[in-house]
């Protein structure tokens, strides 16, 4: 059956294997789940709403697969723009209303999604690094002033990436995003909440790990350099993931500091 082969953008197994482990491991390292620890007024409330997003966020990961299933097989996707593949089978299924609706709900959930994590960035800019981290005035002004500052900025660069990334295909964008994401936040958030022996030295060193190397591998990839590329896959998440664990783990069994 043609609907059921494999797609055009991967033939790689161990490509695809990394995309699949960058999206799965990077939806629980999203501001969509962690921003819910900070907006719920005791533990208990903090769990129920982070299984109630993750839920949400499974279940819609589910109806990707129907939705990708439904686009090959009614060939209602458009090949020179792939990113209208759900409204195109939305209008095939249930005409122009239908469209409509999945239209504007795409559109409301984009907003969703920018907002909040304009707010985890500036809730983490104002509240983690320049009042904790780098030990600055504490006054609610102040706070309340450097988050406006980062959520124009964040806005500004969103805006300026968005430019650069034109007609490209958002879902390629967004499973590099989640590498990024699992690789910089899940071993940290993982190691904090689930291991005792978990240090302040393992865990700084582990985000910026993740961090660094996705992006070293994203620009070194095909998907920047094209057929010179260093680093052979298009996602990096089956490399940077297990190398930022590894530093976690390996830096705090060496730091003999007690945990803060």
């Amino acid at each position: 059956m043609y609907f059921l082969s494999p797609g055009l953008k991967y033939h790689n197994p161990t490509d695809f294997a990394s995309l699949a482990l960058g999206l799965i491991l990077g939806t629980a390292a999203l501001p969509h789940v962690l921003i819910r620890y900070y907006t719920v007024p005791t533990p208990a409330d903090a769990r129920k709403s982070t299984v109630v997003a993750i839920g949400a966020i499974g279940v819609f990961y589910i109806l990707t697969l129907f939705l990708g299933l439904g686009a090959n097989y009614f060939r209602t996707y458009d090949v020179t723009n792939q990113n209208l593949s759900a409204p195109l089978l939305a209008n095939f299924i249930g005409g122009e209303v239908f469209f409509s609706l999945i239209s504007s709900i795409a559109f409301a959930t984009i907003l969703g999604t920018v907002s909040g994590l304009i707010m985890a960035a500036a809730g983490a800019i104002a509240h983690d690094i320049y009042t904790e981290y780098l030990g600055k005035e504490r006054s609610d002004a102040t706070i309340l002033r450097i988050s406006k500052i980062t959520a124009v900025g964040v806005g500004i660069l969103a805006i300026a990436l968005g430019i650069v990334a034109k007609g490209q295909n958002v879902a390629f964008l967004v499973g590099l995003a989640f590498a990024i994401a699992a690789s910089a936040n899940l071993p940290a958030l993982l190691c904090t909440i689930y291991w005792k022996g978990a240090k302040e030295r393992g865990i700084v060193a582990g985000i910026w790990t993740g961090l660094a190397s996705s992006i070293l591998l994203i620009l070194l990839s095909p998907t920047v350099m094209g057929a010179a590329a260093i680093f052979p896959l298009e996602n990096p998440g089956i490399v940077s993931i297990p190398l930022s664990l590894a530093v976690t783990i390996i830096l705090s069994l060496t730091d003999k500091k007690p945990r803060s």
